[in-house]
This record gives structure tokens, C-alpha cells and sequence, in this order.
């Protein structure tokens, strides 16, 4: 946002402050200076000269000898201009001068004749007609103006002002303006506010019979005015405006384009002028594009429009691209005699959205794109109508249409006001936080400790206490913060951190590397899964707007996430690998959607490639649920992604299903680039860290010597293992410390369809030495235990 310092002047008393201190109190207050521009500087050198004698060259028929009065001297230049004459005065540039092109001018000799500078024409300088008489003829700007011989050439043309290059960040829309930021100016000093001049007279009539406007789409342009002026006069805008505007890099065209540009500039409100008499129907219509509609805009080329793009039309056809750029059919021609001003506020998202989509951008589209808020439709068409009365280019309807979809009143903030000492973490006298919230034009008010304060339409960022203790330490000053010694505040990490690191840690010392992937998937995951039909995981919610239909649902699982970038791997030659991942996973109640889904952390591990099989990921998670001090048990699993033999589902004591681990179904491994057999689980990574123990209980050791029997089982081979220890562990009584297989044989020596099991137990006794008569009873009820299992001795 470039400020000049003069126009800065017309709301905040900044006399005896140099540009380098004020810039300074405003990066205090949180905005960043990037430049300090000196107009100044784009002309160096060239000074008011008079011509006191002027000869033909005695080589050139067409050049002359001028002697120059440039004050402290005179110079001898020669020229080619023909319409320079004795007692002219002339811009002259000295030797070494700069102009506004970057140009240097030297001293030299031409045809033989030494020259100290140059006489300069009004378009070496940058300017034209509209700005000085005479500036605009080809040859040299004979100088009309009041003015001494020898002052600099930039105090004649009002270049002497400084331009300050303040950085506004996205959530300050409302400093995007001179007004804006004469608003912080005016904190910062403590000094009042000077609102600009918003009184304009009316001629009578009503605007309504002018104009009617209907808004079709409240929620993408929230607010619209449009007011009427009649009779209006075209003609070159006044020096100070047409000064102020080429200060901030914009050309003035005449007055009814420069006065839009300049309530851009000063009020932050983009605005747009069409002639009434080319608005058929007298009506304006905010509505969306028809697919295909066509307009040509005011840059001469013709735009085809899609349903998503904003326009105002009249009541036929587009005649702006809202919020972008007007249409070249209503646009103000030489005999426009009535103009309907719109002042408007567009979503700043449809603006965005409009000018990439057409490749069309402008000044206007730049500030609707940073955002403006409610109170400048109004104040910026009140300062257009002012301009128009002040300087007579017409005569004003009065009355204005308002078509709005919100109020602008204030919104109310009431608060303790210690809640923003609390965090700030310091104390900041109550009489000062009304004080600064009071100069940001945040009118406060106490009653007792109770604060409230009022937050203007133009505050938008503001919408609570943390907002507000922002507002005050940042006028408040950091400097004014008393350094000291943390206190009563502990760092660290929350126990559910810590014990996610423990096992991550136990998976990093196993050889496993952490990946993490997207939680967004194919909605083809499914079946890639061969997922059932009513299967809960297949319950996936779609985005509204994906980037891709690769990434278009929720993931319900972590496998599908793990397999593919196992694949990916796997194509890259990585051709054996140990990969974990803690992720979320979403399950909704219902589709659609009525309620938030139930979303859970799971952990996922995968091994692949040589080596590995199923035993080697069950050992990792055996080693996980010791350190977590979890017992569990597995079953048979018929998870439809896992081998149906090779794969369990994991219990807890209580019954509690808290995970699957198994080998990839050969279906699922023949559509994966993969020729390797994989072996994954999923694990309730919540369950592990809410119930884990990170220290486990201390249990003494026997005084008396352990006692160990091994079992050798006929069973059905269709049997768990982990049905066979559970009821071994149920018949025996306290003494049964651990129950174990340690071997399994199937072969020509078993029966068919059985396998031979070694259960390895082991007796403990902390009372006295156990004998065999105890140890055969435990064995006989191990026995009848089994029941009618098809278990027997072998």
C-alpha cells in the first residue's frame, strides 16, 4: 500500500515527523515498511534556467548556442528545439542530471561547440498537457509557471513528496487505504483522526426513478450502492489529484475515471461509473453469469462467462465482470450526460475466482481479492459524491439505493479486563487498555473491572478477547515489557505424546521406518480391499470439492494408504522394508453426514520382502503389548484384505477387539506391482496409549523352585493354538505362572486332519516346594478341561 506523505496530512497532524520515524512507530505497531520512495529522486539535477542569449550553431543549420541563467551560474547548452526564444525559461539539466526514465545527462561537445546539459521537453520530465501548459508540445516545456531561476525542477512540478510503502497483511483489509492507515497513524501518535470531507449538496429528484437495482446473489455481493449524478462534466482532474494519483502509480484519464481511482486509493473502496443512458430498462441485476454469456470489457477484448462468474447486467445482457472490470458497452463516452455510481462489496473468494478463471485482473479486482469491509461501500460513495459537489463536475440525485444482506452495527465484546493481562503475562494498566482501545477507534467503556468495547464493521479480524489483547500490547509497545524470569510454567509433553515416542521407539529399534500419507483415498480402495458390500469401512465420506478422484474420500483403514506406498516402493527398488504409520482414520454414524464421523488414531505396520513372514510382525506386536503391559490373546480372523489363514484378530483380556494382523490375500497382492508377500496389522492406537502401563508392577520371585511340564496335545488342525493355552490357563488354579506352545507337527505320523501341539507350563508356588502329587493334580484338571475339545495326550 503506497502512502504519500502529503495526502497522509489531510487526516493525521504529521508535521515534524520525518517519513524514517513514523516508519519506524509503524513497524512497532506491527506493519512493515519495505520502501521509503522520494519522488524527488526520480529527477536529480535539473534546475529552472532562463535563456539569456541564444545563437544558430555555426556548424548546423538546425541547432543553436543558448546561454543558460541557472542562478549560481551560466551554462552553455546547445539545442535542437525551435521553439525556445531569448527570455524563455526552461527545465535544464546540469551535468550528471537523472530523469525519470533513468537517463543521465553528461556534459559533451557537439559539432565542436561545448555543451553543459540539456534543455528538457515536458515528456522527458513524465508529464503531459493536463499537467502544465505547454508540456505537452514537441519540443522544450517552456516553463509558465511561478517559479525562481535555479530552483529545483521537482518543486516545480510538486514532485518533492515521500511515498511510504506500507506491507498490510491479509487480515487488516481495512488499513488498505490511506484512511486505514492513517487510522494506526493516529493510534501510534495519540493525535485525533481527521475523517475526510463527506458532505456534498443534492439537486433533489429521487434516485429510484434513475435507476432500480435487484440483488440476486446476498451471499456473494453482501452489499451494493448505487447513487446517480446528472449533467456531468467531463474534464481534467485538479493538480492535487491528478498529483496524488500518479504518486501511487496510477495515470489520471479525466475526472470522472480519476475520482473512482482516487476513493480506491484514499477510502479503500473500489468503485464503477456507468452511463445511465446505456443501462436498458434503467435496471441493474446482480446475478451469476449464464454458461456461455459473452461481454467485452473496458480492455477492448471480448470474455465468454461460466455459471461461477459474478456479474452486474442491465435488463438484457452483463455490463461488468462484478468486482473486476466494467463492460466497454456502458462505460462513460464524450457525451455522457448521467452516470449511476456502484459502490460494492464482492466476496473477495468470486473475485479471486472470476479474474484467474478469465485471465483478467485490475485494480479493482487486487483489493476485492485482499478483502474490504461493510462501512466503505458507504463512506467511499459519500467521498465520490463530496468530490463531484466540490469541483461542480455535476449535479447529484439525491437519495442512494442499499441493497445489503448483514447490519453494520458495532459488535460487543464484554470481558474482565485482567483476562488480557493474563495473557500477555504481564500487567498493562486497566486505564491503558482503555486508553488504546479508544484511540484504534474501539470505543471502550468500564464499569468497575468489566470492560466493553464496541467493534466497528471496518475491525472485521476482531472477534474476541485474544483480538483484542493483540490490538493493546501492539500499541502498548513491546519495548515496554519488563524482562523476567519464567515462572509456575512447565514444558514437555503430554503423557499421550510420551507414549506415543515409546512406541515408536520399540518400532524404530525393530528395523521399522515411520511414513505418513494422506487421509484422503480413492473411493476404489474398497474393493482393491475386497471389502463386503455392508461392510462398516466402506462408509466413506466424499469431499466436496477434490483435487482429484485419487484423493476424493475419507479413509476408513490405514492398510489401503500402507499397501500403495509399499508399491510405490516396490517400484522404486526398494524391494524389502519395514514401515509404520500412527494416522487418523474416519468412520461416520451415517452418509450424509448428520454429525461429526467418530475419528481415531490407528497404527499400521507393514513388513515386506525377504525374511519376513508372519511370525515376524506377530513378534513385533508381542513385544509392543509386553512393554504397554497389555495382555492379549489371537483368533482366526476373517478380515477380508488378509490371507483367511495366515491372520488373526487381536483381543484384549476383557474381550475387547483392539486390532487384525495377518499376510495380504493373494486376490489383493495379483492387483499390486508388488511380487513379494506382505505382512500387516492394524492396531486401536488409542486403546495402547490411554491403556497402556509404562511401569509395570514389581512381582517378587519364589523362594521355591519352579516347576516345568511339557504337554504333547493331539487336536484338531483346524484348532487355535490360543484356544487350546486359554483353556489351559482357565482350568489350572493360581499356581500356573506361564503357558506356552512351543512346537507344532502335522504329518504321516499325526492323523489326518489333526496336529501334534508341545504346550510347555510352568508351576510356581511362593509358599512352600511343590510336590508331584500337586503338579499331577494341576495336570488332571488341565485334561478334563478340554473338555469336549477333540483334545487328547499324544
Amino acid at each position: 500500500m503506497k502512502v504519500p506523505y502529503s495526502w497522509l496530512k489531510d487526516f493525521v497532524d504529521i508535521d515534524g515527523i520525518s517519513a524514517e520515524v513514523l516508519g519506524d512507530k509503524l513497524v512497532s505497531a506491527g506493519f512493515e515498511i519495505e520502501e521509503v520512495i522520494r519522488l524527488s529522486d526520480s529527477i536529480k539535477n535539473v534546475v529552472v534556467g532562463r535563456v539569456d542569449e541564444i545563437v544558430p550553431h555555426p556548424d548546423s543549420d538546425h541547432m543553436f548556442i543558448c546561454q543558460v541563467n541557472v542562478g549560481d551560474k551560466v551554462c552553455q547548452i546547445v539545442t535542437g528545439a525551435q521553439n525556445v526564444k531569448k527570455g524563455d525559461l526552461v527545465p535544464t539539466c546540469l551535468d550528471g542530471a537523472v530523469l525519470p526514465d533513468g537517463k543521465v545527462i553528461k556534459s559533451g561537445v557537439l559539432r565542436g561547440v561545448k555543451s553543459d546539459g540539456m534543455l528538457c521537453s515536458g515528456a522527458e520530465l513524465g508529464l503531459s498537457e493536463d499537467d502544465f501548459i505547454g508540456a505537452g508540445v514537441y519540443g522544450i516545456w517552456i516553463i509558465q509557471e511561478e517559479c525562481k531561476i535555479g530552483q529545483d525542477i521537482n518543486e516545480v512540478i510538486g514532485n518533492t513528496d515521500i511515498v511510504l510503502d506500507v506491507a498490510i497483511t491479509a487480515n487488516r483489509p481495512d488499513a488498505n487505504s490511506i484512511l486505514g492507515v492513517a487510522r494506526e497513524v493516529a493510534a501510534v501518535l495519540d493525535k485525533p483522526l481527521k475523517m475526510p470531507d463527506l458532505s456534498y449538496k443534492t439537486i433533489g429528484e429521487d434516485v429510484s426513478s434513475y435507476v432500480s437495482v435487484e440483488n440476486r446473489e446476498l451471499s456473494l455481493c453482501p452489499r451494493y450502492i448505487a447513487c446517480a449524478v446528472k449533467n456531468v462534466k467531463q474534464c481534467v482532474s485538479p493538480k492535487i489529484i491528478r498529483n496524488r494519483l500518479k504518486a501511487v502509480g496510477i495515470r489520471p484519464i479525466n475526472n470522472l475515471v480519476d475520482v473512482t481511482n482516487y476513493v480506491l486509493i484514499e477510502i479503500g473502496q473500489p468503485m464503477h461509473a456507468f452511463d445511465k443512458n446505456l443501462l436498458e430498462g434503467g435496471k441493474i441485476v446482480v446475478r451469476r453469469a449464464k454458461e456461455g454469456e459473452k461481454i467485452v470489457a473496458l480492455d477492448g477484448k471480448e470474455y465468454t462467462l461460466s455459471g461461477k462468474n459474478l456479474v452486474i447486467c442491465d435488463s438484457k445482457k452483463p455490463v461488468a465482470v462484478a468486482g473486476v472490470m466494467g463492460g466497454e458497452y456502458s462505460s462513460i463516452c464524450p457525451d455522457t450526460n448521467t452516470v449511476v455510481l456502484e459502490s460494492a462489496r464482492f466476496a473477495r473468494d468470486s473475485v479471486r475466482h472470476t479474474a484467474r478463471e478469465l485471465n483478467l485482473h485490475s485494480d479493482s479486482s487486487a483489493r476485492y481479492e485482499k478483502g474490504i469491509d461493510y462501512l466503505s461501500q458507504e463512506i467511499g460513495m459519500k467521498r465520490a459524491l463530496s468530490l463531484f459537489s466540490r469541483y461542480g463536475w455535476g449535479d447529484i440525485v439525491d437519495g442512494k439505493i442499499d441493497c445489503f444482506a448483514d447490519d453494520t452495527d458495532d459488535r460487543k465484546i464484554v470481558y474482565n479486563y485482567e483476562e488480557i493481562n493474563k495473557i500477555t503475562g504481564f500487567e498493562v494498566p486497566k486505564s491503558a487498555i482503555i486508553e488504546i482501545l479508544n484511540r484504534l477507534q474501539l470505543k471502550t467503556t468500564a464499569q468497575g473491572d468489566i470492560l466493553t468495547t464496541l467493534v466497528p464493521a471496518f475491525r472485521e479480524d476482531i472477534v474476541g478477547i485474544n483480538d483484542l489483547t493483540e490490538e493493546v500490547i501492539r500499541i502498548y509497545g513491546y519495548d515496554a515489557v519488563t524482562p523476567r524470569i519464567l515462572s509456575d510454567m512447565r514444558g514437555g509433553k503430554s503423557e499421550k505424546q510420551l507414549r506415543q515416542d515409546k512406541l515408536k521407539q520399540i518400532l524404530v529399534g525393530k528395523g521399522a521406518s515411520e511414513i505418513v500419507s494422506y487421509a484422503f483415498v480413492t473411493p476404489k480402495s474398497a474393493d482393491l480391499l475386497r471389502l463386503k458390500a455392508n461392510s462398516p469401512l466402506r462408509s466413506m465420506i466424499a469431499l466436496r470439492n477434490p483435487l482429484g478422484t485419487d484423493i476424493s474420500v475419507m479413509r476408513t483403514n490405514l492398510a489401503y494408504s500402507m499397501l500403495k506406498i509399499i508399491e510405490g516402493n516396490f517400484v522404486r527398488g526398494n524391494r524389502a522394508g519395514r514401515l509404520f504409520e500412527i494416522g487418523s482414520t474416519y468412520i461416520p454414524k451415517e452418509l450424509p453426514l448428520t454429525e461429526l464421523p467418530e475419528e481415531k488414531e490407528k497404527l499400521s505396520i507393514a513388513f515386506y520382502g525377504d525374511g519376513e513372514d508372519y511370525y515376524s510382525i506377530k513378534n513385533v506386536l508381542d513385544d509392543i503389548f509386553c512393554a504397554f503391559a497389555i495382555d492379549v490373546t489371537y483368533k482366526r480372523s476373517s478380515m477380508e484384505y488378509l490371507h483367511p489363514g495366515r491372520s488373526a484378530d487381536i483381543f484384549t483380556a476383557d474381550g475387547t477387539k483392539i486390532g487384525v494382523v495377518g499376510e495380504v490375500h493373494p486376490d489383493v497382492m495379483s492387483r499390486l506391482d508388488v511380487d513379494k508377500r506382505i505382512y500387516i496389522a492394524e492396531l486401536d492406537e488409542v486403546y495402547l496409549v490411554e491403556n497402556g502401563i509404562d511401569i509395570k508392577p514389581f512381582k517378587p520371585i519364589s523362594r521355591y523352585q519352579s516347576v516345568e511340564r511339557d504337554l504333547a496335545l493331539i487336536a484338531p488342525i483346524e484348532l487355535p493354538a490360543s484356544e487350546i493355552i486359554a483353556s489351559i490357563k482357565d482350568s489350572c488354579s493360581g499356581l500356573l505362572q506361564d503357558a506356552y506352545v512351543f512346537d507344532v507337527y502335522t504329518g504321516s505320523q499325526v492323523q489326518k486332519g489333526k496336529k501334534s501341539i508341545a504346550v510347555r507350563l510352568l508351576f510356581t508356588d511362593f509358599t512352600k516346594t511343590l510336590t508331584d502329587e500337586t503338579i499331577n493334580k494341576e495336570i488332571e484338571n488341565v485334561l478334563a478341561g478340554f473338555g469336549e475339545k477333540s483334545i487328547s495326550l499324544r
